[in-house]
């Protein structure tokens, strides 16, 4: 079977590694860099050979691709050798002018595998699908093969919402009860006598709330990044990329992965290659690897570049992974405790009120004998 190439942008990898697949089920060689590319090659020799070798060179419309200037070298040298290209809409964009005169495939609409078959057949292949679609199930066979379950799930969900329903309540009897009023108790009142002192009691309670602030040092741990490398997973020490940027001419080299950490050295100037081997656990930034056959490149040894800025080739190299080391900060934290302290004070002051007392004199009188 021919050889195909295919043109894409790395934002759309995930439909055309899907692509690539089912080609291969039809018996065709599929070249893409993803797993055709290994590291150190040297992939601006390696790519146009393998356009010069393939029959057919598919290039994948989107928005992502138009604006790649890889894309437009691929599809363009792809021009020159006068191979036969189809391009493939995946989503809408508009045409580069040099593919303008080319039907294109439109995968942006319809059914994956009905534009799959209509690709096969613009590449000339008259074998059996690869991908067939799945039939729709009639409802009645279906409702025959699962009938059973349905009913006891039918049956199950009724007597669970027949637990839901409320019952009406039991009418009861009621029972006539008498009720015994106890005698009515006549109200004494007490008065006292005219004689009967009065006596009359002050007594006052004061307490007072006391704050008391007790600083309390509490250590604030502080994280500095440390750099350890993982030991699995390193298929390639060293891999050979170089600097892609569509609105710059030079972009800067971070001290760390990531805009917060300092920029090293000059910036870098685009299409500059180096040689990377080490990358963070997300694979979205890239370390620059020791002993540069460059010796303008020792600046920026151990430094750190942005994935999206190497748009070639592959990432499987080891894996440098963050360890925090806490680091304590003396900071004074005060937290005021309170104490109340009651302070009662009572005053027990009785006074006496007299009553006046009435006193009675005798006068003595003559009774006259007769």
């Amino acid at each position: 079977m021919p050889q195909i190439f295919i043109s894409y942008s790395r934002k759309d990898i995930a439909f055309v590694r899907e692509l690539a697949g089912d080609l291969e089920k039809a018996g065709y060689d599929v070249w893409w860099d993803l797993t055709d590319l290994r590291g150190g090659d040297d992939w601006p020799r390696v790519i146009p050979a393998a356009i010069e070798s393939s029959q057919y060179v598919i290039v994948v419309l989107s928005p992502n691709s138009i604006v790649s200037d890889w894309v437009a070298k691929e599809y363009t040298q792809a021009l020159d050798l006068r191979k036969k290209i189809i391009p493939i809409m995946l989503k809408p964009s508009r045409v580069p002018f040099a593919l303008n005169t080319i039907n294109y495939v439109n995968f942006a609409s319809g059914e994956y595998i009905d534009n799959l078959n209509s690709l096969l057949r613009a590449l000339g292949y008259t074998g059996k699908p690869p991908v067939e679609a799945k039939k729709p199930v009639p409802l009645l066979a279906a409702l025959r093969k699962y009938s059973i379950p349905i009913i006891i799930g039918v049956l199950i969900l009724l007597a669970f919402l027949s637990t839901l329903i409320p019952r009406p309540p039991v009418p009861g009897t009621s029972t006539p009860t008498s009720v015994i009023l106890p005698p009515t108790t006549p109200a004494l009142t007490f008065t006292p006598e005219p004689d009967t002192p009065t006596v009359v009691s002050t007594a006052s309670s004061t307490a007072s709330a006391t704050v008391t602030l007790s600083p309390t040092l509490t250590l604030t741990p502080t994280q500095t990044p440390t750099f350890t490398p993982s030991r699995t997973n390193q298929p390639f020490s060293r891999l050979g990329l170089c600097v892609r940027s569509e609105y710059a001419n030079s972009i800067n080299v971070r001290s760390g992965p990531g805009t917060i950490y300092a920029p090293l050295g000059e910036p870098l100037l685009v299409d500059t290659c180096l040689f990377f081997s080490a990358r963070n656990e997300e694979a979205t930034w890239l370390q620059i690897a020791l002993n540069q056959s460059d010796t303008s490149l020792k600046q920026y040894e151990g430094g750190w570049i942005y994935r999206e800025l190497l748009e070639m080739g592959t990432v499987e190299l080891p894996v440098v992974t963050l360890t925090f080391t806490p680091m304590p900060s003396d900071t004074p934290t005060i937290t005021p405790t309170f104490t109340r302290t009651p302070t009662p004070a009572a005053t027990d002051t009785p006074t006496v009120t007299p009553s006046p007392t009435t006193m009675e004199t005798a006068t003595p009188t003559e009774t006259p004998i007769p």
